[in-house]
């Protein structure tokens, strides 16, 4: 099977609950489509193009490099008479004002349509025939691989050295080359990382925040802690919340593990890069409803763990990573912060339909499949279609 051969084999449209006036207000508010373009690096440059600061912007999700997404946009002190433009790869269209700048408790969630590829007859039946379990039992609402962008496989998570405070492994982390990077930005990262703390050599290179960073740390070659928070604010909250991402993936997956010995449930594994997911193969009937409710830890400083197994649990997976709750809490740093939530443990797709397999105009011989439904704000499609896919 093949995924994201194309933009347009996945697409994602953001529903909201975001009241918008045609009066002018402090923010002006746009619809955004784009594909082949991570969002922080859209933020930075759309900052540039509309004479505002990065921390003037603001969406209600990060959404997906690899796909034709859509979503709103909030921009705050826009100078001059707001107005709908475009480049490559993406659009802003004016949709309206508003008095707050969205955030993540403004969208519902998003509808999904994505085109599966490279598929055979057999393989089109079995995702069919999930897709009614999945319908009905929901899966582990764990957060997918493309929510641990700032990790880079076997070096290490940004926000876990934030959080214990080791400022230049964080900054390392961030100048680490990531197989998602352009070729300018790759270029960059390995001399800096290849030259680390010798600036200077890398000096004709920079460009955007990692050249603001460089030439920051040419005059002061040691101030790491300070060169950190140059960084925009929201990449560092993500790396935060990526690494507590990860941290409740571990809770889930252990507390799948108990759930199918206390109840004999059958359980299917799936490797990832950072661990491993469990999911259920099918539950008895009641436990779908009855796991629809369980919410999870997404542990933090402030986490409330009064339920005793899952506290065990929580304290299990933090000793593996070698690091307490508490160290969970960022010091020093203005404005960043990262608490703790509880997240739904299991997540059903909504209106999930599978269409008829079609010839695969791409791949001559095999069958691509379309996949539309609806996911609440947080759930990834993208595991939904590993779960589908399982044998």
């Amino acid at each position: 099977m093949k995924l994201k051969v194309g933009p347009e084999d996945f697409l994602v449209q953001e529903e909201a609950d975001y009241p918008l006036s045609r009066h002018r207000a402090p923010y002006a508010v746009f619809h955004l489509s784009k594909r082949s373009w991570d969002t922080f690096d859209l933020i930075d440059l759309l900052a540039r193009r509309m004479n505002v600061r990065r921390e003037d912007i603001s969406v209600g999700g990060m959404k997906d490099r690899h796909g034709l997404t859509s979503q709103l946009v909030s921009v705050r002190g826009l100078p001059g008479e707001p107005h709908s433009f475009g480049e490559r790869n993406f659009s802003m269209e004016l949709a309206g004002y508003s008095d707050r700048a969205i955030s993540a408790k403004e969208i519902r969630g998003n509808r999904f349509s994505i085109t599966l590829r490279d598929l055979t007859e057999r393989e089109c039946a079995l995702y069919a025939r999930n897709a009614a379990v999945a319908a009905a039992d929901g899966i582990p609402n764990y957060y997918d691989e493309q929510r641990f962008g700032s990790a880079r496989h076997k070096a290490g998570f940004m926000g876990r050295e934030i959080f214990l405070g080791r400022r230049e492994a964080a900054l390392k982390l961030y100048f680490t080359p990531s197989k998602h990077d352009d070729q300018k930005t790759r270029k960059l990262k390995r001399c800096v990382t290849d030259n680390w703390g010798h600036w200077e050599r890398c000096a004709a290179l920079g460009f955007g925040e990692c050249g603001r960073i460089l030439s920051y740390l040419r005059e002061h070659p040691r101030a790491h802690h300070a060169a950190l928070g140059l960084i925009d604010k929201r990449f560092l909250v993500f790396a935060l919340n990526a690494y507590q991402s990860f941290l409740f993936n571990q809770v889930l997956a252990r507390w799948i593990l108990g759930l199918a010995k206390e109840r004999g449930v059958a359980i299917r594994e799936l490797r990832y890069g950072f661990g491993r997911f469990l999911f259920p193969e099918k539950l008895p009937n009641g436990m779908a409803e009855e796991l629809s409710a369980v919410l999870l830890p997404v542990p933090g400083y402030d986490s409330a763990l009064p339920d005793p197994p899952v506290r065990r649990m929580v304290e299990e997976v933090l000793t593996e990573e070698q690091i307490g709750l508490s160290d969970l809490r960022v010091r020093q740093m203005r404005r960043i912060s990262a608490h703790g939530v509880e997240r739904a443990a299991f997540v059903r797709p909504e209106n999930l339909a599978v269409a008829a397999a079609e010839d695969d105009e791409l791949y001559p011989g095999k069958k691509r499949l379309r996949l539309d439904f609806f996911l609440p704000r947080g759930s990834y499609a993208t595991l939904l279609v590993k779960r589908l896919g399982l044998p």
